[in-house]
């Protein structure tokens, strides 16, 4: 029996829709509501994230202070937090890894002892 997909929820930008289709495709949610909520919010603040790089397109890395010290633009850490909450959000999802992406980590791991080994390896021949 093949269950429906759940609504996407109105309001969503181009870059929470995306967000929507590709987890929906991939993981199925309908019986749980409580993640669906999670999901709804990740992908608000994956539009908000959008937002905000869109109007740092063309904006100083950094802006005068209140004491006319120079300190990194708002809208830099923003972005920061906004992906943070993003992290955490799609974290309480609790869904698996793709299979892509375990295949990444372990590549990765294999580089990195690769290179620790190589490390040990290297020694220095002192002549007598």
């Amino acid at each position: 029996m093949t269950t429906q997909k759940p609504r996407m929820p109105r309001g969503l930008g181009s870059a929470g829709q995306k967000l929507w289709r590709t987890t929906l495709d991939e993981f199925e949610l309908e019986a749980e509501p409580h993640k669906l909520e999670i999901l709804t919010q990740a992908c608000r603040v994956t539009d908000k994230i959008a937002e905000l790089e869109s109007a740092q397109k063309g904006q100083p890395l950094t802006v005068l202070g209140s004491a006319r010290q120079l300190t990194i633009h708002p809208l830099i850490a923003e972005v920061r937090f906004q992906r943070g909450l993003l992290a955490q959000l799609l974290g309480k999802l609790g869904l698996p890894e793709s299979e892509e992406v375990e295949a990444q980590k372990a590549e990765n791991l294999t580089a990195t002892r690769r290179k620790a080994a190589t490390k040990r390896a290297n020694f220095t021949v002192v002549p007598k």
